[in-house]
C-alpha cells in the first residue's frame, strides 16, 4: 500500500508545533541559563531594513544554489542530492499550502528558530556553535546533509547580522523574508517554471 503525502493541515499543524516547542525551549533554557534577553530585543527602523536585505540576500543564495543543482545535479552528486530534497521532498510538502499558510510559517520560523539559535545558543555559546546546531536542526538524515551545509552558512550570516545590529530582530525579519519568499517560489513560482520546461 503506497504511502498516503501529508495533507496541507498536518504539514501546518506539525510545522507551528515544532516551531512552539523550539520557542518554549529557549524560554526554559534563557531562564535557567540566566540568559538576559531583553536587550538583544532592541529595535530600530534600520535592523528592520537590514533583515530585509539579510532575508533577500538569504533567499538569493538559496535559488542560485538550486540553479547550480538543477544545471549541474547529474554531474556533480552533492548537487544531484540538493535538487532531489528541494525538488522531490520539500516542494510537494507545501504544494497545497495558501497564502495565508505561507505567511504563518515563514513568521512563526523566523521568530521561534531565531530566538532559539540566535537568541540564546549565539548568546551562550557563539555564532559557530549556534550556526552549528542551525545547521544540524536542517539535517534530518546524513542524505541532507548538503542541505544541513547551507543551513549552516546561513546560519553563520544570520549570526552576523545579529552581532553588527547587536539585535535579533536583524535575523529574525531575515528569516522570515527569506522563508516566505522561498515558499512563494515552492508553490507558485515552481509550478510555473517546470511547466515552461515541459
Amino acid at each position: 500500500m503506497p504511502n498516503k503525502p501529508l495533507d496541507r493541515v498536518t504539514i501546518f499543524n506539525v510545522t507551528i508545533v515544532v516551531e512552539a516547542i523550539l520557542l518554549l525551549t529557549a524560554t526554559f533554557w534563557s531562564q535557567l541559563g540566566e540568559i538576559y534577553l531583553l536587550p538583544i530585543f532592541r529595535c530600530h527602523r534600520i535592523f528592520l531594513f537590514y533583515g530585509l536585505l539579510g532575508g533577500l540576500f538569504t533567499a538569493s543564495s538559496g535559488f542560485a544554489l538550486l540553479w547550480l543543482a538543477r544545471s549541474y545535479g547529474e554531474s556533480i552528486k552533492w548537487l544531484g542530492t540538493l535538487k532531489s530534497i528541494v525538488l522531490d521532498e520539500v516542494a510537494p510538502l507545501f504544494a497545497q499550502f495558501t497564502l495565508p499558510d505561507i505567511v504563518m510559517v515563514a513568521t512563526a520560523s523566523g521568530f521561534c528558530e531565531e530566538v532559539f539559535f540566535r537568541g540564546v545558543i549565539q548568546e551562550q555559546s557563539g555564532i559557530v556553535a549556534a550556526s552549528a546546531f542551525f545547521g544540524i536542526f536542517h539535517c534530518p538524515s546524513f542524505r541532507h546533509f548538503p542541505y544541513g551545509v547551507w543551513a549552516f552558512c546561513a546560519g553563520l550570516f544570520l549570526g552576523f547580522l545579529k552581532d553588527c545590529t547587536g539585535s535579533v530582530w536583524t535575523p529574525i525579519i531575515a528569516h522570515a523574508v527569506s522563508n516566505f519568499v522561498v515558499l512563494l517560489y515552492l508553490r507558485y513560482g515552481l509550478k510555473q517554471a517546470v511547466k515552461k520546461v515541459s
